[in-house]
């Protein structure tokens, strides 16, 4: 897969979608440690119908508070900057493109996925003791971002990749790379690097497929490449692809998951899905 490729291709795309601006300058406020929870809110208060989302998404039952968060600053204090962020960030990429044609590619079904996938990769993170699992539950959420702007502005191609990985029951990672001579995973993360999103969420994404290709993101990309295969194995939501992706032995051994834990982890991550649906409503999908 060539990056030369994909850039060449989508330098001819009109109308590519963009992180809008506040949200950009969230995620920048974020990576700077002198920033307070005043500055957070001031600049998400700038978009009055994301502060309206984000306060929404954290009177959700997903967070679970008993009071009602009434402001930004509050919402900040209770969930932290991470979660706030990755509010911001969830909402505000959702958003970036029209729904599908159910009947080719079923855009809620495809959120479901997304969102379990997040979730399984922040219970791995939280499994392994990371301290970033909120970040991690992002590079598990948007790991597929890709097909969706294959499926937008490479239409023809993509049906075509879905038909040949249907009726040769392949990988639709496979077909696409025999279609575009690239794939969703290298598509998706040059779009994320263009948004100057953060490097471990750009290479978990470019490399969830094939882990030992991410060098210095390997734990990442590990955690993201396993929850998308256990996502597969759960059966809830679908990404478009007809078969269950392989599985690499090396990331499965890193993650350290044994059936036991594996079937506890499952009653947490149930919960916690039904409980994240409540994202998809703002959008209506």
């Amino acid at each position: 897969m060539s990056y030369q490729e994909i850039k060449k291709r989508l330098s001819k795309v009109k109308n590519l979608p963009t992180l809008p601006v506040v949200a950009g300058n969230v995620i920048k406020l974020t990576q700077n440690p002198e920033t307070t929870a005043f500055d957070i809110a001031e600049a998400i208060s700038q978009d009055q119908a994301l502060a309206s989302k984000v306060l929404r998404i954290a009177n959700s039952a997903y967070y679970g508070f008993p009071q009602k968060i009434t402001t930004i600053n509050y919402a900040i204090v209770l969930l932290g900057l991470n979660n706030i962020r990755n509010i911001v960030l969830s909402t505000s990429v959702i958003e970036q493109l029209p729904d599908t044609d159910k009947t080719l590619f079923d855009c809620r079904e495809f959120w479901k996925h997304s969102f379990l996938c997040g979730i399984i990769s922040k219970k791995i993170a939280e499994h392994l003791g990371m301290k970033t699992s909120e970040e991690i539950f992002m590079c598990g959420l948007l790991h597929d971002f890709g097909k969706l702007v294959l499926y937008h502005f490479f239409h023809e191609e993509f049906v075509q990749a879905l038909s040949i990985a249907k009726a040769e029951n392949i990988s639709l990672q496979e077909a696409e790379n025999r279609v575009f001579n690239f794939n969703h995973s290298g598509v998706g993360a040059l779009l994320f690097k263009k948004w100057q999103l953060p490097l471990s969420l750009v290479k978990s994404i470019e490399h969830h497929h094939h882990p030992d290709n991410s060098f210095d993101y390997f734990r990442i990309a590990s955690i993201v490449h396993v929850a998308n295969y256990l996502c597969r194995r759960i059966g809830i939501g679908s990404s478009g692809d007809a078969i269950i992706p392989s599985l690499e032995k090396k990331s499965y051994k890193l993650v350290n998951l044994t059936s036991a834990k594996i079937k506890k982890m499952s009653r947490q991550i149930t919960s916690e899905f039904k409980q994240a649906i409540e994202f998809l409503d703002d959008k209506e999908i």
